[in-house]
């Protein structure tokens, strides 16, 4: 089961790397990286209309700083997952979760993630 581990560590590298990198690097020039092509295409992902919802603009500093740190705890929470650490699991699972509004560049690999956590579950 080591091999799975390491397939979904390196799924969760991906995603949440690529979400911190556009929080951080929003955080740095003003905005986020955004879609050229696809129902998306020019604008940010789904994950908008929840930060509306809360009362801020996607945009503020705030959000994108949330945006980097929930980057950041998703890659602390898979380096814990890969080293066998018990309680990893499921922060692994609510992250890839919240990944499905992030957009749908990440929404196959959240998909893929979540199916391999269910599946090695017993095993993990």
């Amino acid at each position: 089961m080591k091999t799975l581990r390491i397939l979904i560590f390196m799924l969760a590298l991906l995603e949440a790397g690529w979400i911190a990198f556009d929080g951080a690097r929003a955080l740095a020039t003003g905005d986020y990286l955004k879609p050229r092509i696809g129902s998306y295409g020019g604008k940010l992902g789904p994950w908008t209309r929840l930060a509306w919802a809360a009362g801020t603009s996607p945009r503020s500093q705030r959000v994108k700083a949330l945006v980097m740190g929930f980057g950041l705890l998703w890659l602390v929470a898979a380096v814990a997952f890969v080293r066998g650490a018990g309680g990893a699991w499921w922060p692994m699972m609510i992250a890839a979760v919240g990944a499905l509004w992030y957009s749908s560049l990440v929404l196959p690999l959240s998909l893929a993630q979540m199916l391999l956590l269910i599946a090695g579950r017993r095993d993990l």
